[in-house]
């Protein structure tokens, strides 16, 4: 078993394709080198702009080529819940945005040719109860309501149709979601960057940023300093708690730690059994499991919370294992060819946020969809650093709430998935 991503192994390189010497001054430096730091630097040096990239290691080899590829633009919460926390007119703009934010990442891989499998082939979210199913309903009817959204629920009597499993109790369809090849759209994305003039610098981290005078300021590194105009922080649940750089974001957003196990191929013929219409996947549980076909249709993959910090252990992989057999017990005794893990980065609102402080702008907080939000965040940081957005994202604001008692480690979370635990175990006891 591969214990690295299973999307790391293609033709393309994931890598820069020189080594870039780390200049003196630079209208923009961006921190942080996955899709977000990639997309505002790309939005940037397209406006003419001098911009660097810095990454503490190689770039795009955190959540950017470590997810599931789902590309969902989801809300962690429900369109009800939005309006029931805030307001419905909040609520519909900001489930709206997530279908621009969809609709731009199609358009950005058509216009620069970038072949990542992407296939809008719809999303089955599985309902663990019969009140959950309930719930579905009543937000599918909601969702209907906008422009861009296309839901419909499946009973429990048709999910075969979907899925060939006997789990759920139903579910809701998603026709507008899909879902791509991390590795082949950031490698991509790195071409596209590094063609517009984007200075990609791996291996760097940066300890600090000083101000050296009104709209001036300094960024340090271990391999010296750069001078700018504009920082974009784009760290997210990578910011870590070494440097000082981080300690602002870090206090307000948290890395929650998600694992993902990938079969031995198992042949189309095989996959088209379990799931007839080769889409995208999920369920209702509170400690909430995806899985999806590969790109290639002959695995598939599963993700959800890990147990490790680091890396996946094999007590991980029996976790993730367990649960791709309640939904498929013919795979009980198929073999697991890659397991890895990766951060997901939360605000307190499981909202994503742009925002600014200091004369720094920073893009966070995707709550696990990182794949549409981050591009697309990454696009919207550097449209309004460079002040030529035409609309605002409606995560734009003031900066998230910090949490009480923290500093970029989240000692709480071992205590929050037992108390989800519970909760699915009451849920499917009833």
């Amino acid at each position: 078993m591969k214990r690295r991503a299973f999307w790391w192994d293609i033709d393309e390189s994931l890598e820069p394709s020189k080594k870039y010497e780390l200049p003196k001054q630079s209208d923009f430096v961006i921190v942080g080198g996955g899709y977000t730091g990639l997309s505002a630097g790309l939005t940037i040096a397209r406006q003419g702009k001098s911009v660097v990239v810095l990454d503490s290691g190689k770039p795009g080899l955190g959540a950017s080529t470590r997810n599931g590829g789902i590309c969902s633009g989801q809300i962690r919460l429900s369109h009800s819940s939005l309006c029931h926390r805030f307001s419905k007119e909040f609520a519909d703009e900001v489930y709206l945005e997530g279908v621009e934010a969809r609709f731009d990442l199609s358009k950005f891989c058509l216009e620069e040719n970038i072949d990542c499998q992407l296939k809008m082939s719809g999303r089955f979210t599985g309902a663990m109860s019969e009140a959950d199913y309930n719930k579905q309903s009543k937000e599918s009817e909601r969702l209907n309501k906008l422009d861009g959204h296309k839901t419909s629920m499946v009973s429990k009597a048709d999910q075969h149709n979907e899925i060939s499993t006997d789990l759920f109790f139903g579910g809701m369809l998603r026709e507008e979601i899909g879902g791509f090849h991390p590795g082949k759209f950031f490698a991509g994305l790195l071409k596209c960057s590094e063609g517009a003039g984007v200075n990609i610098i791996s291996d760097t981290p940066v300890l600090e940023i000083k101000d050296i005078s009104e709209g001036k300021k300094s960024v340090v590194t271990k391999r010296g300093s750069i001078s700018t105009g504009k920082v974009i922080v784009a760290t997210n649940a990578y910011t870590g708690t070494k440097h000082r750089v981080g300690k602002f974001l870090r206090r307000r957003l948290v890395p929650a730690q998600s694992a993902i196990i990938v079969t031995e191929k198992l042949g189309v013929d095989r996959i088209k059994e379990m799931m007839p219409k080769l889409r995208m996947y999920g369920n209702t549980a509170n400690l909430y499991s995806y899985f999806r076909p590969t790109p290639d249709h002959d695995r598939i993959l599963l993700g959800s919370r890990g147990f490790d910090k680091l890396e996946a252990t094999d007590r991980t992989v029996k976790y993730l294992k367990q649960k791709l057999s309640l939904i498929f017990p013919d795979l009980l005794e198929c073999k697991i060819e890659y397991c890895w893990q990766g951060n997901v980065g939360f605000t307190r609102t499981q909202l994503p946020v742009i925002f600014e402080y200091n004369d720094i702008y920073y893009a966070a907080g995707y709550a696990g969809s990182g794949t549409v939000w981050a591009r697309w965040m990454g696009k919207k940081v550097a449209e309004t650093a460079m002040r030529t957005a035409n609309k605002p994202s409606i995560f734009y604001g003031e900066p998230p709430k910090s949490i009480p008692f923290y500093d970029g480690n989240p000692w709480f979370l071992p205590s929050i998935q037992y108390y989800y635990a519970l909760k699915d175990w009451l849920k499917f006891r009833h």
